[in-house]
């Protein structure tokens, strides 16, 4: 098969790149509503982009009217949000946090989340979570405004919290202890069963 973006719908081109862009990190992501009611949504257009300053970046679509979503619009307003890392035993509770409610509802008690306060920013950690990062906007990128567009929110971590019961000795975290899940395409996920190193070979010159 070989397709022509430039000719393609891109609602073909979306559940096909979804099905080979995998498995795709999920940020669990909480921000404060104009009411001050915390929202949380799920994120698998995810990653980190810089070490130095510690950066991630997110992006939620837009609304089928091409309005914000809530999540975009409350950090478009605050300029924070905080991004829980999801394992396997708040899977489902993540996909519960996608329903549809009104804004200025809380997914939290619907998915049967704990909102819990952070230290820097006002957007509250998830409990459930071993990994939780706060973040402050350092941009937020306009895409395009047509169907199946988005926004790329950048984010500055500001502080990071691990539980310490993921960590090595010198400080890593233990992937066989984090047990992440993925996205792939359409309502499937993965989780990281078997981690494995590998470790890049030296050229002939460098022995």
């Amino acid at each position: 098969m070989r397709v022509d973006v430039a000719e393609a719908d891109w609602r073909e081109l979306y559940h096909l790149c979804i099905g080979f862009v995998v498995p795709r990190p999920i940020a669990l992501v909480s921000s404060m509503s104009e009411n001050d009611t915390p929202n949380v949504a799920p994120f698998s257009f995810y990653n980190m982009v810089s070490a130095n300053p510690p950066t991630v970046m997110f992006c939620p679509g837009l609304k089928r009217d091409r309005s914000s979503k809530d999540t975009l619009r409350n950090v478009e307003r605050t300029g924070e949000f905080v991004v829980a890392t999801v394992v396997d035993a708040i899977a489902e509770k993540m996909v519960a946090t996608a329903a549809d409610l009104p804004y200025g509802s809380s997914e939290f008690p619907f998915a049967g989340l704990t909102p819990k306060p952070a230290s820097r920013v006002r957007a509250p950690l998830v409990a459930e979570s071993p990994v939780n990062i706060e973040c402050v906007v350092r941009k937020i990128v306009r895409l395009d405004d047509g169907p199946g567009s988005s926004r790329m929110v950048l984010g500055t971590i500001q502080v990071i919290h691990v539980d310490d019961g993921l960590l090595t000795p010198d400080k890593r975290i233990d992937p066989h202890k984090l047990k992440a899940v993925g996205r792939l395409g359409g309502a499937w996920y993965a989780d990281v069963e078997t981690p494995y190193e590998m470790q890049v070979p030296k050229p002939p010159s460098a022995e």
